[in-house]
């Protein structure tokens, strides 16, 4: 679509272009129409609409300059690489990054409340905080702690796994976790092994299980509360385009390859709805539409309700 485009474009300036020499050279009465040389006229088409492939860019559809923009190699990401700014800004990645060090402070306090149930709760913070440096360390544009993201990234991972189960060694990876995520976020930097900031294996990131429950929390005690009237929509604002980005980045992560279910085409169909819808709560809560974000927020929990009938974890 986009090459489409540009071909339009590029033919629209040439007859522009084309147009503007004509209406020069009429100026005046007594002005008459140059006579171009072969090798001038040779640089125009006759009719440019007969070098063009493809359909014709619906101009009148779109809602915004923005839709007939050509998008620049900054908003597409790298090449190769995903442009994870469409879901969630480096903002909010800093910002969830720094209320998960609040919440592992209070999960990760004692052995026997560890192993006692809190490793649980560990575990779902741990591989979130995998899977926000994982996309940190890849995202297209200047993010805190990009430079570090790929070595936190594999050492919340190996955190996330072993608190699958509570046990003294659990734990002890645990606080060691706990106490690099209190000194980054103070403004330190962890000593720890440097990791390649691509991801071959998203599935090795982070369990599928936590990541989910995560997203229930987002959905069923957060979005759908703050979304229930007017009145907390405009109390929960900011809170709401941030956490519904969080929704995005997650629903995006969940059916990347490898993971349960990657290639079941009903749940990425779940997943995709889910971060599509995600992504407009955010937007209508960053423009204070209340009726756009109650929109929004029913088709994704249709997209919740579908995906838990057919699948758990």
């Amino acid at each position: 679509m986009i090459g489409d485009m540009n071909r339009w474009k590029f033919a629209l300036r040439i007859g522009l272009a084309w147009g503007a020499l004509v209406a020069v050279s009429a100026v005046g009465k007594e002005a008459r129409p140059p006579k171009w040389s072969r090798d001038v006229r040779d640089t125009f088409f006759e009719d440019a609409r007969e070098k063009l492939e493809g359909p014709r860019p619906d101009y009148a559809a779109a809602t915004h300059l923005d839709d007939l923009a050509v998008v620049s190699p900054a908003a597409e990401g790298r090449a190769g690489e995903f442009a994870w700014s469409k879901l969630i800004s480096a903002d909010a990645l800093e910002t969830e990054v720094k209320r998960l060090n609040q919440s592992v402070a209070g999960t990760v306090t004692s052995p026997s409340a560890f192993k006692g149930g809190d490793n649980e709760a560990a575990r779902r913070d741990f591989s979130e905080l995998a899977v926000l440096f994982a996309v940190t360390a890849q995202y297209d544009g200047d993010a805190r702690w990009k430079d570090a993201a790929a070595g936190l990234r594999a050492a919340f991972s190996r955190a996330a796994a072993d608190a699958k189960v509570g046990s003294d060694d659990s734990y002890r990876e645990a606080v060691a976790r706990k106490q690099d995520l209190a000194d980054l976020v103070r403004g330190g930097r962890p000593q720890l092994p440097r990791a390649e900031a691509k991801v071959a294996d998203w599935s090795q990131v982070a369990g599928r299980s936590p990541l989910m429950q995560r997203l229930n929390i987002a959905h069923q005690e957060r979005l759908t509360k703050w979304l229930a009237n007017a009145a907390t929509f405009r109390r929960n604002q900011s809170d709401i385009a941030h956490e519904a980005q969080v929704v995005a980045m997650l629903a995006d992560v969940i059916h990347r390859e490898s993971f349960e279910y990657w290639d079941d085409e009903t749940f990425a169909e779940y997943a995709g709805a889910l971060r599509d819808a995600a992504t407009d709560v955010s937007a209508a809560a960053a423009t204070h539409n209340f009726d756009q974000a109650r929109a929004a927020i029913g088709r994704a929990t249709k997209a919740c309700a579908d995906c838990h009938d057919g699948y758990r974890g």
